[in-house]
């Protein structure tokens, strides 16, 4: 079978496909965000995921960041564009991906009102960032942060692309809302 090219799996996710993504954190499963049957499919995986991750919107660079976030620090395109390490960092509230992704939300008001949080992480991996740039837009993954996706995973997605580290990085987690103030889910 032939790897398939950074244009191949742009098509795919244009399409609805689920996509498996390897990069510095481990395996994470990755659809268009606006693709709502595309992201209803891969909300079903949402309780395979280790505690304490959601949804990550994962960009090319800094400059992405604000194509996810309504209202963006001006300390966010520094935190993100410097950071030499997986870094996740949850804003106040997302905009430009599916409305379902916060109908499954516990919280009432963001199901009703539409954008809530929204987690954001800018790939360090350079085939993951071209493969984000040729598809234009970021990308919705569920991060399962292992050398292996669940089985459940592995029966939804149509094709791999990316390289596993040895070992998996952990992203730090850190909540930076609107008003700039900072902290840290998981350091």
């Amino acid at each position: 079978m032939m790897t398939p090219t950074i244009r191949d799996v742009a098509y795919q996710l244009r399409q609805g496909k689920l996509i498996a993504l390897a990069d510095e954190t481990g395996w994470s499963v990755a659809v268009d965000p606006v693709n709502d049957a595309a992201v209803a499919q891969l909300l079903s995986l949402v309780g395979l995921m280790p505690a304490g991750l959601k949804p990550t919107v994962l960009v090319q660079n800094a400059e992405q960041v604000g194509l996810y976030v309504l209202k963006l620090p001006d300390v966010a395109f520094d935190l993100v564009e410097f950071a030499e390490n997986p870094l996740t960092v949850v804003y106040d509230q997302g905009k430009n991906i599916s409305l379902l992704v916060w109908q499954q939300e516990p919280m009432s008001d963001t199901a009703t009102t539409g954008a809530g949080e929204v987690a954001v992480r800018r790939a360090l991996n350079t085939d993951i960032q071209r493969l984000i740039g040729s598809f234009g837009r970021g990308l919705l993954t569920l991060p399962f942060e292992s050398l292996a996706l669940p089985p459940q995973a592995e029966s939804l997605i149509t094709e791999r692309f990316g390289t596993l580290p040895g070992m998996p990085k952990r992203p730090r987690i850190m909540r930076l809302k609107a008003n700039g103030e900072v902290s840290f889910i998981r350091k």
